[in-house]
């Protein structure tokens, strides 16, 4: 006569399908490294950029409501060497020289001051107080330039940041470009593009996972020339 099982001796293995099927679930509450990779491309414009020395920055004019980033005349070979930098950006494309005419008028300083509010002295060309200008590019004013090409390539990590929200990390393929030694050479070590992003996702009432609102990419640190 067959004996039945008992109960009892089923349950550890229930217990254990439950637990690995709860795992499993808890995992899973993630988008796909294929769909996360897919929601980078979709929401961030990826940019190579690479930073000037912050040494040089100190030695730069900024010119803010004309826009334009210039080297003063007094200083000795320091401004030479920062003038040097701006031309290998211009040689570049990451930037241009201003034109002459920008260099005769008057710095922004004066330039909306009345005849009656500025004296005779301080009414001296640009030329005379600059050795040269450069137009002030996206993110010159921080250092910043573009530098070569990039593009988001495959997800690197994927961390459940809470019940609603994860952040996708990534690595960047990045091709830099060919002028970029020169600028090397004239700027000091300059800072290259970030390998690597991240962004925050979350998951919306249906289920769906999106960027999330408000959320910036983030960028690794980058890593200097040498």
């Amino acid at each position: 006569m067959p004996v039945a099982r008992s109960d009892g001796l089923r349950a550890p293995l229930v217990v254990s399908l439950a637990l690995t099927a709860t795992f499993i679930a808890g995992c899973s509450d993630l988008p796909s490294k294929d769909a996360a990779l897919a929601l980078v491309k979709q929401e961030i414009t990826e940019e190579a950029t690479c930073t000037l020395p912050i040494s040089l920055l100190s030695r730069l004019k900024m010119q803010h409501s004309s826009k334009a980033v210039c080297v003063s005349r007094e200083g000795g070979p320091p401004m030479d060497e920062a003038l040097a930098c701006l031309d290998a950006l211009a040689a570049a494309g990451a930037t241009k020289r201003m034109t002459g005419a920008y260099m005769a008028e008057w710095p922004d300083e004066v330039n909306g001051a009345g005849f009656d509010t500025v004296s005779p002295y301080e009414r001296r060309a640009r030329s005379t107080l600059f050795k040269g200008c450069v137009e002030m590019s996206d993110g010159l004013r921080e250092g910043q330039f573009r530098c070569g090409e990039a593009r988001a390539d495959k997800v690197v990590r994927l961390t459940k940041k809470d019940q609603g929200q994860a952040v996708v990390r990534y690595s960047r393929a990045i091709t830099l470009d060919p002028t970029l030694g020169a600028i090397d050479a004239a700027c000091g070590a300059v800072t290259r593009p970030a390998p690597e992003g991240s962004l925050t996702l979350e998951k919306t009432a249906e289920k769906k996972w999106v960027a999330a609102s408000g959320a910036e990419p983030a960028p690794a640190e980058s890593s200097s020339a040498h």
